[in-house]
């Protein structure tokens, strides 16, 4: 399974990227106003100087066909990075845009999926990843991995993204049900790291190392 991150603290950006374990970040633009960029321009250099190899999944936002489209042009010619993934919200102008962006040679990912059509609909034009929200599913009653395991039925060319990860068992239950590529918060990928025994078993062999 590739992980990407979903944070914007380049401190922490740097340390996983260095370990080898990110496949890139996942941004948005509550994440860089928080984080103090001056515009997502700014933020796709700043993060590219932590992490020099990884896709940077970048909000390419438009309501109209054109505005998404002249959004990746800005991106893509200001930036100059050659690693984007311009992630498009899904709708019929969302679709049309993505399809043009994909003969056009660039990387999309589809997000804010909810169903079975709409992921079937972005994997019908190709879009490099769709994005499924499996904590916004499970807030509402729905059983999101299930609807994850699913979509690993009828996605064929599509990488099945999941994301809004709450907790370290959404990522183990995507892995189990087939998904691909996941993105997570930075307390994710921290807790993921933990166990007590590990913790226990490491004390104990620095207490035996320095009594020997």
């Amino acid at each position: 399974m590739k992980i990407f991150l979903d944070a914007l603290e380049l401190d922490q950006i740097k340390k996983y990227s260095n370990m080898g374990i990110l496949s890139g970040v996942t941004t948005n633009p509550t994440l860089a106003k928080k984080h103090g960029m001056l515009d997502d321009i700014d933020m796709i250099k700043k993060i590219r100087e932590v992490m020099p190899v990884g896709e940077i999944h970048v909000e390419a936002w438009g309501k109209t066909k054109d505005e998404i489209l002249n959004n990746i042009t800005r991106l893509k010619t200001h930036s100059n990075d050659p690693d984007l993934v311009y992630k498009i919200p899904f709708s019929p102008d969302g679709i049309e845009a993505c399809n043009m962006a994909i003969l056009n040679g660039d990387k999309t990912n589809m997000h804010l999926i909810f169903s079975h059509n709409q992921a079937i609909i972005c994997d019908t034009v190709n879009s490099t990843y769709i994005c499924p929200l499996v904590g916004r599913l499970d807030d509402i009653g729905h059983d999101a991995l299930s609807f994850i395991s699913e979509l690993t039925k009828v996605i064929f060319f599509s990488n099945i993204m999941v994301s809004s990860v709450r907790h370290p068992m959404h990522v183990i239950k995507a892995s189990k049900v087939g998904a691909n590529v996941i993105t997570v918060p930075l307390k994710v990928l921290e807790q993921m790291f933990e166990h007590p025994l590990t913790t226990t078993g490491i004390e104990l062999f620095e207490k035996d190392i320095q009594s020997m």
